[in-house]
C-alpha cells in the first residue's frame, strides 16, 4: 500500500471515536510485537513453523496465525513457545511513566526455558 493511498483511506474514513481507535491501535501494536516476537524466536532456534508446532503440541496454522499477528497467544502458550524454543521468557510490571526507574524487582514473571 502507498502513502497515497493510505492517506485517501485516511480522508474518507476519517476517526470519529478516538477512544476505541487509540484501542484498537494498542491491540494491533501488541499483536504485531507478539507476531515478531514468535517469528524471531523459531528462525533463531532454526526450526520451521512445522517443527515449532510440534513441540508445542500445536498445529502449524496456529503458529502461522501468530506470526502473522491474526491472533494473540495465551500466557501459556508463550510458556510452551519459550520451552519449544529454550528461551526464559518474561513478563514484567512497570510503571507507565517512562521516565521513571526501570526497576522490576518482585514484578516479574518468568516462564519458558527454566
Amino acid at each position: 500500500m502507498t502513502w497515497k493511498k493510505l492517506d485517501q483511506i485516511r480522508r474518507e474514513n476519517p476517526v470519529t471515536d478516538q477512544e476505541e481507535y487509540d484501542e484498537s491501535y494498542a491491540e494491533a501494536s501488541l499483536a504485531f510485537a507478539l507476531a515478531r516476537l514468535v517469528y524471531e524466536l523459531r528462525t533463531q532456534a532454526g526450526i520451521t513453523q512445522t517443527e515449532l508446532a510440534r513441540r508445542m503440541g500445536t498445529t502449524q496454522s496456529s503458529v502461522a496465525r501468530w506470526e502473522s499477528g491474526g491472533s494473540l497467544p495465551t500466557i501459556d502458550l508463550l510458556d510452551r513457545l519459550g520451552r519449544a524454543v529454550d528461551v526464559r521468557l518474561e513478563l514484567v510490571a512497570s510503571p507507565s511513566d517512562t521516565t521513571a526507574p526501570k526497576d522490576t524487582g518482585d514484578n516479574a514473571v518468568a516462564f519458558g526455558a527454566r
